[in-house]
């Protein structure tokens, strides 16, 4: 057979190059489409390679998120483990000796191509039969890498592509889940006519775990609840839900907040197995005898702001709730007079921190609330939220923020 290669004739030569850079400008024009897989767009790089080189055995691996597949594969046998083992070594077009790559000498491979990305393979030809002359082999080496190039091009645009759209479909999964939390938490608090309540949920990654509600139960009788799911983003939003809709029921079901936080215990650890854990307060507000019953489940400790009498922090309870299927679990009732206060928040509050790394802390959240104590609920926390992002300044927060304050009458 005739090397093509092997003549002076500089008409004959330039038809030659012509006749590589049509096939070439057929690739590129294909790879354009986004429609067309990356299956596809192999068949077309080898019919190029068979039509333009004659090429009879050539196998083509390509790496895609994470994973080497085969993209073609012509008059070779199937890849041994080895063989594969041996090409990922190498690191530049390289003919195969049996010393050291014997796996595919064996299969007959003559030449390896590293297609590189970054300077790291991230596909490769192997390739054999394809050239009559050492003058053809080297002018077929650096065609049949171009065409690698081109296709390793189109693979990573491709992946790019397919994050891109997966990046999409979860910023628009994220909005959903935003708007259906915001619905889950209470908005309305002029509904609540015996105690002066108001709220704020600030999610740190746009949903989160924190969360509180307000139960009207009837007959004088209101829950407060706040609660901190452990963990961020959308399984702890999921938890919160579920943990939320039972609260809800639990407190249609019973007036013992003892009995709540048992069952609720027993449906978050049978839900999560003791792998997720809740901090939670939960408070029975009853207005006839002018005091409320609580449980603190490993909560930051709430404050009660009783006028003259100070500030005291609120911690019988029980342990994180999900940790174990049963706890032991205590109650406690405080007696509350008019202009008396119980403020609940997460950890997001006290840990926020400024340019200097220095905390917001326990300290400077009781000095506010006794400062504002006189002040409505909801002029309360706006007072709190200004003097928490003056001092945050340009730092970032690191958690959910979320507070609820409860101001009592008699």
């Amino acid at each position: 057979m005739r090397n093509v290669y092997d003549t002076k004739d500089p008409q004959e030569l330039l038809k030659l190059k012509r006749l590589e850079a049509d096939a070439l400008l057929d690739v590129l024009r294909t790879i354009n489409s986004t429609e067309i897989g990356i299956d596809r767009l192999c068949k077309i790089a080898l019919n190029v390679l068979r039509a333009q080189l004659g090429a009879k055995q050539v196998t083509f691996f390509y790496e895609y998120e994470g994973k080497w597949l085969e993209g073609m594969q012509l008059g070779f046998d199937q890849m041994e483990l080895e063989a594969i083992e041996e090409l990922l070594h190498f690191q530049k077009i390289t003919k195969v000796t049996a010393g050291f790559a014997p796996a595919l000498y064996e299969m007959g491979a003559e030449y390896v191509i590293p297609i590189l990305n970054r300077g790291e393979p991230s596909a490769y030809f192997v390739i054999a039969d394809f050239a009559d002359s050492e003058m053809e082999v080297q002018n077929d080496l650096i065609f049949i890498a171009t065409i690698g190039n081109i296709i390793n091009v189109a693979i990573r645009n491709r992946q790019l592509f397919e994050e891109k759209v997966r990046q999409e479909y979860l910023k628009r999964e994220l909005t959903v889940a935003e708007t259906i939390q915001k619905q889950l938490l209470i908005s309305d608090f002029e509904r609540f006519r015996e105690i002066d309540v108001y709220g704020i949920n600030l999610p740190h990654h746009r949903i989160g775990g924190d969360f509180y509600d307000v139960i009207k139960k009837g007959k004088g009788i209101t829950f407060v609840c706040i609660a901190d799911v452990a963990g961020k983003g959308i399984a702890a939003a999921l938890l919160m839900s579920n943990l939320q809709a039972n609260l809800r029921a639990l407190c249609a079901q019973y007036s013992d907040v003892v009995e709540i936080i048992r069952e609720l215990n027993k449906i978050i650890f049978n839900i999560t197995q003791g792998e997720r854990f809740v901090t939670l307060f939960l408070a029975r507000i009853d207005k006839e005898t002018q005091s409320f019953t609580y449980v603190n489940a490993g909560h930051n400790y709430p404050l009660f702001i009783q006028g003259d009498k100070g500030t005291s922090e609120l911690s019988e309870g029980s342990m994180l709730l999900g940790i174990m299927p049963e706890i032991g679990i205590e109650a406690k009732q405080l007696p509350y007079t008019w202009g008396d206060s119980l403020f609940m928040f997460t950890d997001g509050v006290i840990e926020q921190t400024n340019p200097k790394e220095e905390m917001y802390g326990p300290d400077r959240l009781k000095a506010v609330l006794e400062e504002y104590k006189d002040h409505s609920a909801q002029e309360l926390i706006n007072h709190l939220l200004h003097d928490l992002y003056d001092f945050a300044s340009d730092a970032d927060a690191s958690d959910d923020v979320t507070m609820l304050q409860v101001k009592f009458f008699a």
